[in-house]
Formats: structure tokens, C-alpha cells, sequence
């Protein structure tokens, strides 16, 4: 990516966390949704020992939740507004073990450090998802787990994003642009870091969300 196209993913993010009115309470209200079946599927991988990375941390309110569970929370992200939401959400619920810092999800400063490398509706957003992929399946430790989670290319978020893209209707869809992966093509990528990749649904089937597991 560019520097132009970085300073311009940058800023977009930054005023999506900014952002506040109707759509995004109904978005929080999904969200807080999403996470109890996040929370159940991430509780497969993680111990009270686990180092966890949160890549494109935004509000971190899923992994936050999970953070009296494992040694450690570590969240970075692209927007200094989802930094500051992070810390805010952190000190609310007297979180100690969790930091979160500026980073970009195609330059992690981070190889071999972390026991789960975890994403959820980031690896779409970008020109370069087998880059983002790279990016987290390297700062994954030897043994560990990089766990990447995106909306299904034949869901309804697919269908709500291709009723969005008239100008009009543009405000409706809260996110940047971005493409859709079928379970094959999100494989495919995986498969170019480790021949043990796999890709499942998230259940129930009508979230439409698929998860891309790569172990190391």
C-alpha cells in the first residue's frame, strides 16, 4: 500500500471511530451480539498463559472481555480514536493486563511474540489481504495460533454492502470499501503460509462469518 493509500485508510478509520448517531448504537448493539459467539469460539484457543494479539483492535470490547481470562492483551491499531476508545474501554472495566498502541496491520512490529494472533473484519478492508495475513501469521509464536475472521462472500452483509454502493444509500454501509471471501479464496491465502490452513464457519451458520485458522 502506498503512503497516500495508507494516509487515506488511516483517516477514513479514524472518523468511523470518531462517529456517533443512530447507526452506530445499532452497530454496538451487533457488535455486543457477535462477540458472545466470538468469546465461545476464542475460548477454544486461549489459557491463562495466553499472550494475545488483537490486530485492527478498534473498541477491543471482544477481546477486552476475555482479558481476566489469558496473561495478556495486546491491541494495535491504525486509528489514534480506537487507541483512546481501547484505553477508555480498558479502564473501565479495571483491565491491568492489556496495552494497546498505533500500528499498521501491513508492518507489524511484532515476530514469534504471541501465543493467538487474532482479527475480526480487517483483512477485507485492504488490497493486500495475503500482506495482512503475512503480517499476523509472523507475529505469531512457534505453536501458536493466527485466527482471522471475515464476513462471507454469499451473506447478508455482502448483500447489505452491494445495497449500499448507491451515493445515497453510501452512508448506510459504516465501513471503507471493501471485498468478500469465499471460504476457497480465504484458504487459498492461507495456504500460501502454511499447508495446515483451514477455513470454517463461525456458528451458527447465518452469522456469516468465516474463520481462517493457521497454526505454527
Amino acid at each position: 500500500m502506498s503512503a497516500s493509500n495508507l494516509t487515506h485508510q488511516k483517516d477514513k478509520w479514524q472518523s468511523i471511530w470518531m462517529r456517533r448517531g443512530v447507526l452506530t448504537s445499532i452497530i454496538n448493539t451487533g457488535r455486543k451480539i457477535y462477540n458472545w459467539f466470538f468469546r465461545r469460539y476464542l475460548r477454544k484457543f486461549i489459557s491463562r498463559e495466553t499472550r494475545l494479539l488483537e490486530v485492527g483492535c478498534g473498541t477491543a470490547t471482544l477481546t477486552l472481555s476475555l482479558a481476566d481470562e489469558i496473561k495478556e492483551l495486546v491491541g494495535v491499531d491504525i486509528s489514534e480514536a480506537a487507541i483512546e476508545l481501547s484505553d477508555k474501554n480498558a479502564k473501565k472495566l479495571e483491565v491491568v493486563n492489556a496495552k494497546f498502541e498505533l500500528g499498521d496491520c501491513l508492518n507489524l512490529n511484532y515476530e514469534n511474540e504471541f501465543d493467538v494472533v487474532w482479527s475480526q473484519g480487517l483483512m477485507e478492508h485492504f488490497d493486500e489481504p495475503g500482506k495482512v495475513a503475512f503480517e499476523h501469521y509472523k507475529a505469531t509464536s512457534p505453536g501458536g495460533v493466527t485466527l482471522i475472521s471475515v464476513p462471507y462472500k454469499y451473506s447478508y452483509h455482502a448483500l447489505w454492502y452491494g445495497v449500499t454502493r448507491p451515493k445515497l444509500l453510501r452512508p448506510l454501509w459504516p465501513w471503507t470499501e471493501q471485498v468478500f471471501l469465499s471460504k476457497k479464496e480465504l484458504l487459498a491465502i492461507g495456504r500460501t503460509l502454511t499447508d495446515k490452513a483451514h477455513v470454517h464457519f463461525l456458528q451458527p451458520f447465518p452469522l456469516g462469518i468465516i474463520i481462517l485458522e493457521l497454526p505454527k
